[in-house]
C-alpha cells in the first residue's frame, strides 16, 4: 500500500501545493465558509461531537493537555471560533491572558457569551488571520485548532511565527490527510456521511448542508502529518514534534 507521507516536502513543492489549494478553494473560502460560520455558532461544539461519534471532546482534551502554560503568559488563539480552546486554557492556568482572533463575528459573539458563562476574560479581535494585527514577538503561546485546512498556510504560518516570541511555542491540531490510501478512502467517505447527518440533525442552513463535498476535498488536497511537519520546518519552526 502506498505511503503518502513518504513524499518529500520542499519549498517549491509547498508553494505549488498552496497555489493548487487556492485554485481549488479560494471561492469556497471567500463565499461558503463565512456563511457556514454564520449558521453553526450555537451548535458548533455539539455538532462536532456528533459528527465525530463522540471523539471530538477526547481530541480537544488531549490537545489542551499538551499545552504548557506559565503564569503571565500571553496566549493567542488563531481562528478561535467559539473560544473553546481559550476557555480551556484559562481554566487550566488562570494567570495568563488570552487573545482570540477570528474573522467570523458570529462565532466570536458566541465565544464571548461562553467565556462570560465560564467567568473568564478573553480579548476578541475580528480580523483576517492571514495578516495578524500584532507586533513581532507578542505571544508566548499560539494555538491553531480545527482550522488550518481552510487557510492559506504559506501566508498564515509565517505570520504566526512572526508574532511568536523567541522560545515561544506554537500548538497545532487539525484533521489531516491520512498517510495511507486505504485509510484515506474510508475516512473521506465517513466525512461525507458525518457532515450530512450532522446538518440534518441540527437543521442546518443550505450553506452548511452543501459543505460536505468541500470538507472531503479539502482533506484530500491537504497535507499528511509527515508533510505538515516538514512544512512547519520550512517556515522556520524548530523542535517540531
Amino acid at each position: 500500500m502506498e505511503d503518502l507521507g513518504s513524499v518529500s516536502m520542499t519549498s517549491s513543492s509547498f508553494d505549488q501545493r498552496e497555489k493548487h489549494r487556492r485554485s481549488l478553494f479560494s471561492n469556497t473560502w471567500r463565499e461558503l465558509i463565512p456563511k457556514v460560520f454564520e449558521d453553526v455558532p450555537k451548535y458548533y461544539r455539539t455538532g462536532n461531537i456528533v459528527a465525530s461519534l463522540g471523539l471530538w471532546e477526547l481530541w480537544v482534551w488531549q490537545f489542551v493537555r499538551t499545552i504548557e502554560l506559565k503564569p503571565g503568559y500571553k496566549a493567542l488563539d488563531v481562528c478561535a471560533g467559539t473560544n473553546d480552546i481559550g476557555i480551556r486554557l484559562l481554566r487550566k492556568q488562570p494567570d495568563i491572558s488570552v487573545t482570540a482572533i477570528d474573522r467570523s463575528k458570529e462565532m466570536q459573539e458566541e465565544g464571548q457569551n461562553r467565556a462570560k458563562a465560564y467567568g473568564v476574560k478573553i480579548d476578541s479581535v475580528i480580523h483576517d488571520v492571514h495578516e495578524l494585527p500584532f507586533p513581532d514577538n507578542s505571544f508566548d503561546v499560539i494555538t491553531l485548532q480545527a482550522a488550518s485546512r481552510h487557510l492559506q498556510l504559506d501566508k498564515v504560518l509565517p505570520e504566526i511565527r512572526r508574532v511568536l516570541k523567541p522560545g515561544g511555542h506554537f500548538y497545532h491540531c487539525d484533521m489531516l490527510k491520512p498517510s495511507t490510501r486505504i485509510v484515506e478512502w474510508f475516512y473521506l467517505r465517513f466525512l461525507l456521511i458525518s457532515v450530512a447527518w450532522t446538518a440534518l440533525i441540527f437543521g442546518s442552513t443550505e450553506a452548511s448542508r452543501n459543505c460536505g463535498h468541500y470538507f472531503k476535498d479539502a482533506i484530500a488536497n491537504f497535507y499528511t502529518p509527515e508533510e505538515l511537519s516538514e512544512v512547519f520546518r520550512l517556515v522556520g519552526f524548530t523542535n517540531v514534534i
